[in-house]
């Protein structure tokens, strides 16, 4: 969308969270909180994004700057001030502004195209998305005239009794012609107490100038949660953990038991997968078609598990592919290993990766069979159709061949048979 652009506020330190760490950069389901925020604006079409930061500049230009425009809030007084940082970027762009907080990760895309689309039938000087709680404590309650424009917001402290009972609430999300945005941005009036700029009061600004301010029921109260506590964290992660796991079983996958099973933003999952319970499965992995995952297993980032793998009881994978139809059964560990198809690895099968300098490769061909409680160290490689004996220690650089059988510690050739 050329004629919209967004502005992410996100300079905000997070006091309650009572953490060194940005409070936007706190991970739910193994990503930022911030990066859903992105993923929602550019998977309803928005390509330019603004992202106004703080002491955590430096953090999100490494995030995010490779798709985003990082403003840094050398002082923070406030939204309004926040947004009239980026003034020098955006007074001459002929279009509107979406202003929305980096600390919102369930704010969905669709969500975000029913405002604009509103907005756009429209065409209003602002747009306030809002949402309605039965409870509305706490919010900024949506004053509206006869004709349903609305007219003001009205916080918590300074709402009256008929105000307070209002349940239509401001979701800190909003939409802004540019040009009247940034006249209204300048005659703000620093807040008595924390002598702040709110955005708030330009929206006020807005209305006694004469212009069109609109409100769109859209949200759902979910959505426009913002994470203050690691309470409200807690809750976000439990809601979007729920999202995935529905996203999978909705498209073939069967999740045994989902309050049981932790599966990361970002994993990719084939049809007739079978996914058993206490399964831990973290973001940028690859699962194929009817495998079967777990119980008790741990897939970690960077792994990819082929069609008809399965992976049991007790296992861990990280950084590794494992081929059709192979099985890791039991109590294994595979790190940074290549592993072809068809391979069965025994019980208790261990690739000891680092040597406490590196990680090292392990390469283990199709058709291998390793028996329990081999332990093969890396870099090394196992030729297609071999076998190791129950027990075996593969040494650092000592290939055991394709159709070799090799057994004991160090490990020897105990038989070489026909390769298949």
């Amino acid at each position: 969308m050329k004629n919209i652009c967004a502005v992410i506020l996100a300079a905000g330190e997070g006091t309650r969270m009572k953490s060194g760490l940005s409070k936007v950069l706190h991970r739910i389901s193994g990503k930022p909180m911030i990066s859903y925020v992105l993923d929602a604006l550019r998977q309803a079409g928005i390509r330019r994004i603004l992202i106004v930061a703080g002491s955590n500049h430096r953090e999100l230009r490494a995030l995010h700057g490779h798709e985003a425009e990082i403003i840094f809030q050398k002082k923070r007084l406030g939204t309004g001030h926040a947004v009239l940082t980026c003034g020098p970027r955006l007074e001459r762009f002929k279009g509107s502004a979406l202003v929305l907080t980096g600390d919102a990760p369930l704010l969905t895309a669709g969500t975000i195209r029913s405002f604009l689309k509103q907005y756009g039938s429209e065409r209003p000087s602002a747009a306030i998305l809002t949402a309605r709680f039965e409870n509305p404590y706490g919010y900024g309650r949506i004053l509206r005239d006869a004709s349903g424009d609305v007219t003001g917001i009205r916080e918590e402290l300074e709402a009256n009794e008929e105000e307070r009972a209002i349940q239509e609430v401001n979701s800190g999300i909003y939409l802004f012609e540019t040009s009247g945005l940034f006249r209204a941005l300048r005659e703000i009036k620093p807040s008595p107490n924390k002598k702040e700029y709110y955005l708030t009061d330009a929206v006020e600004i807005m209305v006694r100038a004469g212009a069109k301010v609109r409100g769109y029921l859209l949200a759902g109260g979910r959505e426009i949660m913002g994470i203050n506590t690691r309470k409200d964290l807690a809750e976000a992660a439990k809601l979007i953990w729920e999202r995935n796991l529905d996203f999978y079983m909705e498209r073939g996958v069967t999740v045994m038991s989902p309050d049981n099973t932790y599966i990361e933003a970002g994993v990719k999952i084939g049809p007739d997968t079978v996914i058993f319970p206490f399964t831990y499965i973290e973001g940028d992995v690859s699962i194929g078609r009817n495998c079967k995952i777990g119980p008790f297993c741990k897939i970690r980032a960077g792994s990819k598990i082929a069609d008809d793998a399965e992976i049991g009881s007790f296992v861990e994978i990280n950084r590794s592919s494992i081929g059709k139809k192979t099985l890791v059964k039991h109590l294994a560990y595979l790190g940074d290993a290549c592993v072809g198809s068809a391979v069965n690895v025994g019980a208790g099968t261990i690739t000891a990766n680092f040597d406490g300098k590196n990680k090292n490769k392990t390469r283990i061909g199709d058709r291998a069979f390793l028996g329990c409680d081999t332990v093969l160290i890396a870099p090394v490689s196992v030729g297609a159709g071999a076998k190791t004996g129950a027990g075996s220690v593969v040494l650092r650089g000592r290939n055991v061949l394709p159709g070799t059988t090799v057994a004991g510690i160090p490990a020897k050739k105990i038989k070489t048979g026909k390769r298949k």
